[in-house]
């Protein structure tokens, strides 16, 4: 699998941040392959409460190195 996070997936990690815990029902066009990708590659892992997500550390050194390659870094 590719370790550059899709638009979608960096759009997931970023909403997520360290804190929040999401699921495919808080986004209206990331769906349940998404996370199921996201959650293979590591990035994300279950909760207690269904259908919730939480990112990684994993996830979110992968988010942050996309963003400072992609140039989307805002200071």
């Amino acid at each position: 699998m590719p370790q550059r996070p899709s638009n979608r997936e960096i759009k997931v990690i970023t909403h997520m941040g360290e804190d929040n815990l999401l699921g495919p029902d808080d986004f209206k066009d990331v769906g349940e392959k998404v996370f199921a990708r996201m959650l293979a590659k590591g990035w994300i892992e279950t909760t207690a409460i269904e259908g919730k997500y939480k990112a990684t550390l994993k996830g979110l050194i992968i988010h942050e190195g996309e963003i400072i390659y992609a140039g989307r870094l805002r200071s």
